[in-house]
């Protein structure tokens, strides 16, 4: 009895490492760690460049949209 319980506690501790693991690296490719501190977010810069990068790529949906209507529906 005792075996079959040591090795659901090792898969147990072997679950929550991979899990504890699988956080870390979840973080790291989503940026949540990455440590943004409030001078970026303050940052001129940052913010000029999240615009014209957000209403560049509006403008692009826009055209491609209209282009693909144009091409294939409205023909």
């Amino acid at each position: 009895m005792t075996g079959t319980s040591d090795r659901q506690e090792r898969k147990a501790r072997r679950a929550r490492a991979d899990l504890d693991r699988m956080t870390q690296q979840s973080e790291k490719l989503l940026g949540a760690g990455s440590g943004a501190g409030a001078s970026e977010k303050d940052d001129p810069i940052e913010i000029w460049g999240r615009r014209i990068g957000r209403t560049l790529g509006f403008a692009f949906a826009g055209y491609l949209i209209w282009h693909l209507l144009t091409t294939y529906i409205l023909k």
